[in-house]
């Protein structure tokens, strides 16, 4: 790093914090606006987003870490969130815009009753506000220290104020620092508004990248040609043969067949159900879920990926995979390019901590703090205690960042802490026999599993049981304590579940006595949503692959699989999306 890249990145910087600030008054008003933008936000803004918060400075690291070990076909522990994705925007964008909650734990005192619902309400603010989100803070806080470690070489320590400061701790309060500098501001008008500069200037930087890569290695036909040893030539199979797969037939299995819906977040919970709260209306929800997930799988991905193969080539020897990226961008970029790059981590980096500080504090705040410590109180005094919070977990997230020994070991840890919760999440919505102990009981089995099965000698995190079979353990056991726990236990009153059914309108099909007793109104589930997501699914896959195709110099395929990506995206819109546009 030159002079110059440091003076275009200082001025990046400043630029993100000044326009952060512009819009500090808009969440100043009430807890409302600041954490969901006083529900006014437009659907390219919210999509947009969820796709900057998902962008992080740690993801290219492990992406690049998964591509090298085992090919493309290492891209399917990805892939698999593409069932997930598109199913949170066609069965529950519109559910959560319906409930005007401000939190996704505050829901659970909606659709539940009594002391059951209080502590599932105060456990799953801290579970996901303390534990989970602060896991991913830290994963995102290491990967930028790597980041800045490789393109910096810096020394072991820093002298700051006459004391021998590790560096890595220091690179730790400076990001923490420079994230905290509008998000504690601005609150959630700020995150959106700079996530979606950040998010631009992330992507050119990727790109900008992966051009340079391929090009260093000859081209599209350069690389086909020199990753036809790697990987026993299957580096460039989209789809992973059962015979000598890279990627297990088991992980596969379990990729498409548990872990897409295995997670809290099947609904929507977290930073999605936060900003389709935070939309104009329900067809805007809908329209913030489906641009999220086209532009993140056909256009976003692609360049990560094009850049992880390269590496194979330039440094086929490394020994900490998550180093290529950065290692890259120091040997390949020229003066200013490079600084367009660091730039791009640090926009990357900002965009998705301030938008996590804004959710982990929605919860300490809103299902904590107002919730069972202070009940009545002006909404100053809720709003400056929502900002010391931030500070307080950006500081826990900075620490446990400096204790994580990878950024892929952290996110499979937090995967599998979480495998237990999917079913229980989507039946709370359509099964009208799921009660807040139901939830309580399922969230204890999925952690206490998943921490016994990495004791175990053979399926730990140390031994030789791949993490796939670990999660479908988890979903097993959870699965059946979910459905005999629903079935042993009484349901939650009769008027709180009516009243649930009537405001979220979910489909009748198990809501049984529930539905009958409710006043007849219209849900927006129904069998042609089904249809409607086969469509976008298609839709999302053929121009994934088409555009991959066509990337490596494969033309044929490419035009087949674009063309049948155009019908299936021209079929959604005059099915369902021009009318959400409209709405």
């Amino acid at each position: 790093m030159t002079t110059l890249d440091w003076i275009i990145v200082a001025a990046s910087l400043v630029a993100l914090f000044a326009l952060g600030l512009w819009v500090s008054k808009r969440g100043s008003g009430s807890m409302a606006d600041f954490f969901v933008a006083g529900r006014s936000l437009p659907w390219w803004l919210a999509g947009t987003s969820m796709l900057a918060t998902s962008f992080a400075s740690d993801t290219p690291l492990h992406v690049t870490r998964m591509i090298r070990e085992h090919g493309l076909s290492g891209a399917w522990f990805y892939w698999s969130g593409i069932l997930y994705g598109v199913a949170v925007a066609f069965f529950f964008a519109r559910l959560w815009r319906r409930t005007g909650v401000v939190t996704d734990p505050e829901m659970i005192e909606l659709r539940y009753a009594g002391r059951p619902a209080a502590v599932l309400r105060v456990s799953a603010a801290f579970f996901r506000g303390v534990v989970l989100e602060v896991i991913t803070l830290s994963w995102v806080i290491l990967g930028m220290t790597k980041m800045i470690a490789v393109l910096v070489d810096l020394p072991a320590t820093i002298g700051v104020a006459g004391l021998a400061v590790p560096s890595d701790v220091a690179v730790v309060l400076v990001l923490i620092s420079i994230a905290l500098g509008y998000s504690v501001t601005s609150g959630l008008w700020g995150v959106v508004v700079t996530d979606l500069v950040e998010f631009g200037v992330a992507m050119i930087g990727a790109i900008v990248l992966a051009y340079i890569a391929v090009d260093r290695v000859g081209g599209p036909s350069g690389l086909v040609e020199g990753l036809a040893s790697h990987h026993d030539g299957k580096a460039l199979d989209f789809i992973p043969t059962l015979d000598g797969a890279a990627v297990p037939a088991i992980a596969i299995g379990v990729y498409f067949g548990v872990m897409w819906w295995s997670t809290p977040y099947i609904d929507g919970s977290g930073q999605r159900a936060q900003r389709f709260l935070s939309c104009k209306n329900e067809g805007n929800a809908l329209l913030s879920g489906v641009w999220n997930m086209l532009v993140q799988w056909v256009f976003r991905s692609w360049p990560w990926y094009l850049t992880a193969l390269a590496s194979l080539l330039l440094y086929p020897d490394l020994a900490d995979h998550e180093t290529a990226y950065p290692r890259m961008i120091a040997d390949l970029m020229p003066v200013g390019l490079r600084a367009l790059m660091v730039a791009s981590f640090f926009a990357a980096f900002m965009s998705t901590v301030d938008s996590l500080l804004n959710l982990c504090g929605s919860y300490l705040s809103n299902d904590v703090y107002r919730r069972f410590v202070r009940r009545e109180a002006t909404e100053r005094h809720y709003l400056v205690v929502s900002r010391i919070i931030l500070v307080s977990l950006a500081v826990i997230a900075g620490v446990l960042a400096l204790l994580l020994p990878s950024v892929l070991s952290a996110f499979r840890l937090k995967m599998e802490l979480m495998a237990g919760l999917g079913l229980v999440t989507i039946l709370r919505w359509f099964w009208w026999r799921v009660n807040g102990l139901t939830e309580l009981v399922t969230l204890a089995t999925s952690m206490l599993t998943a921490v016994l099965l990495r004791l175990d000698e053979d399926l730990g995190a140390a031994g030789t049981g791949p993490s796939a079979t670990r999660i479908l353990i988890i979903c097993a056991v959870s699965g059946l304590v979910t459905i005999v726990t629903a079935l042993l236990t009484k349901p939650e009153p009769r008027p709180r579940l009516v009243a649930f059914f009537e405001r979220v309108r979910p489909p009748a099909w198990l809501w049984g006595p529930v539905a009958l007793e409710a006043t007849p109104g219209t849900s927006s589930i129904g069998l042609d949503t089904i249809g409607q997501y086969v469509a976008c699914l298609v839709m999302i896959f053929c121009a994934m692959f088409g555009l991959g195709k066509l990337l490596l110099g494969v033309w044929l395929p490419a035009i087949v699989l674009l063309a049948a990506a155009a019908a299936a995206g021209a079929l959604l819109w005059k099915w369902v999306l021009a009318d959400a546009a409209r709405s």
